[in-house]
């Protein structure tokens, strides 16, 4: 069952299905225990939390088969309007790519005129979260991305209107490219998305991070 609640960020509708229904999911992002990616057949964004670890060899437009399961509390944050609980990892089950692929993620690309999931800054206090608040979103910045690495961690540079965001680099292929290549900084292609999404609570506050660069398809 898909329901329109009124997202300040993103109008795009939620998912929500009985434990046990069978998604295809066109992946964007991974996490250690969880997979940000579009259903198929509805189109919508889910964060997808499973108890065991997701296959970080999962790249963007990766297709996954995953079963709806129970356990709310397996969600770190319970106001994730976007958050879905699985039974178990992602299943790969193949690629998608072209115009389906774009048609997938046009309707779904972050209003640029709203601030990154609905509010300035790069934290926000746990306390203030609101479920009509999206815990990850599609960005398509307008302008030069980059990306630098300082002490280990990789950081994100790029502009959301008019204002300039240093976020977190969460992307563990890019990752792993700056360390085979030893490059400490990189230009990010035109065009490329942006995932960016809510960290889980730490000390109070939930931090926004760049989970991944999806480069057009």
């Amino acid at each position: 069952m898909i329901t329109s609640p009124s997202p300040l960020a993103r109008r795009t509708p939620r998912l929500l299905d009985t434990p046990g229904t069978r998604l295809r999911l066109m992946v964007l992002s991974t996490g250690v225990h969880h997979c940000v990616g579009i259903d198929l057949a509805s189109g919508v964004l889910v964060r997808a939390w499973s108890f065991a670890p997701v296959d970080q060899r999962l790249s963007p437009y990766d297709l996954v088969d995953v079963t709806v399961g129970g356990g709310p509390d397996l969600v770190p944050d319970p106001s994730e309007p976007d958050a879905l609980v699985i039974s178990g990892p992602p299943v790969y089950a193949g690629q998608l790519t072209g115009r389906r692929a774009a048609r997938l993620i046009r309707p779904l690309l972050h209003p640029q005129k709203a601030p990154l999931l609905g509010f300035h800054g790069a934290t926000v206090p746990f306390w203030e979260r609101r479920p009509d608040h999206p815990s990850v979103a599609i960005a398509e910045p307008q302008g030069q991305v980059a990306v630098t690495t300082d002490s280990g961690t990789i950081w994100c540079h790029f502009a959301w209107g008019l204002r300039p965001q240093v976020l977190v680099c969460a992307d563990p292929r890019l990752a792993a490219w700056m360390q085979r290549t030893g490059r400490d900084r990189a230009a990010v292609r035109e065009g490329t998305y942006l995932v960016v999404a809510l960290e889980p609570p730490v000390e109070g506050h939930c931090h926004k991070v760049v989970e991944s660069l999806v480069p057009r398809r």
